[in-house]
């Protein structure tokens, strides 16, 4: 487990990948996103979590209004929204002041019950909190080994459910499976935006390179470009309205 303090020094780290992070991590597929089941055109979005956009661009592009939140300056330099440092604990943003909260590849980060506390502040009445979490699909055997290599952390659960508290309930949800093009170069850089590459040192990183590149190559052979099988868990959540478990 992640102390609470590396986990928030972790999460700063992807801006020094930023280019290369939004070459080869996946945008989030139409019907994950549409989850929120919501109208688009001037809905205020707070993107908790940002980073370099790859969420943000995508809400942008549907007319919705979107503040970028993260506390990584270099990650929100790339993002096209109007950006704001902060935390999930602490965004800087007005209370009630958005519609909808997204958090895309994040929510691992977040201190749960004080980030629940903080969105349901800024949370406009029926407002909603969409969670995206992109996976390698560990189902598919390759994909597994591939993950596992990589050091990607990516486990299937298909039990979970957040349950941050605060009086924020799931009401619904959904697994979208997809798939994106890639390359053994690719699959190298994929493994460069990994929390385990960017925390480790230069004698991990080479190892962890070399047996991509035997796996890739000898044991499960990749020639030219494949899709990679991916999946993504979204959750839709909302403010209850007999107001739970707000303190909790």
């Amino acid at each position: 487990m992640v102390r609470p303090r590396a986990q928030s020094a972790h999460g700063l780290s992807f801006g020094t990948q930023a280019a290369v992070y939004d070459q080869v991590r996946p945008g989030y597929p139409d019907a994950a996103v549409d989850l929120a089941g919501v109208e688009w055109k001037g809905l205020r979005v707070c993107d908790l979590g940002a980073g370099t956009g790859i969420l943000s661009r995508s809400l942008i592009a549907r007319g919705a209004e979107v503040t970028a939140v993260d506390p990584d300056e270099a990650a929100l330099a790339h993002n096209p929204a109007r950006s704001l440092r902060g935390t999930a604990e602490a965004t800087g943003l007005p209370d009630a002041s958005v519609d909808l909260v997204t958090v895309a590849q994040a929510w691992h980060w977040f201190d749960e019950k004080a980030a629940a506390r903080e969105i349901v502040r800024i949370l406009a009445p029926g407002g909603r909190l969409l969670i995206l979490i992109n996976q390698l699909d560990v189902r598919v055997d390759w994909v597994l080994r591939l993950s596992r290599i990589m050091h990607a952390g990516d486990v299937y659960r298909p039990r979970y459910r957040p349950e941050p508290g605060a009086g924020l309930v799931l009401s619904d949800q959904a697994l979208v499976e997809f798939s994106t093009p890639v390359t053994l170069e690719g699959l190298i850089d994929l493994a460069r935006t990994r929390s385990y590459w960017l925390r480790s040192n230069a004698t991990t990183r080479a190892r962890v390179e070399a047996n991509l590149r035997e796996y890739l190559t000898v044991e499960h052979p990749l020639e030219g470009e494949t899709a990679l099988p991916y999946m993504c868990l979204a959750y839709l959540l909302e403010v209850d309205s007999a107001g739970g478990d707000r303190d909790r």
